[in-house]
């Protein structure tokens, strides 16, 4: 399991990258839907924030790995 911290220092519990993206895309399609929910938008936010983070991390860390 992994956790990713959000910016505003809650935590999302995933089993690996793939979740994330899954979750990423529910809150995507429910925000369209409905987009007056201020939560989702909220949390569609802190979910694209933490994967762009961890994303981050990784490039960082292959680009160390490499050297």
């Amino acid at each position: 399991m992994q956790l990713i911290a959000t910016p505003g220092g809650d935590e999302v519990a995933v089993m690996d990258a793939r979740e994330a993206l899954v979750v990423e895309g529910a809150l995507s399609l429910y925000v369209l839907k409905h987009p007056d929910s201020n939560i989702a938008v909220r949390a569609l936010g802190d979910i694209a924030r933490a994967n762009e983070a961890r994303e981050a991390r990784m490039e960082s860390d292959v680009e160390r790995a490499s050297v």
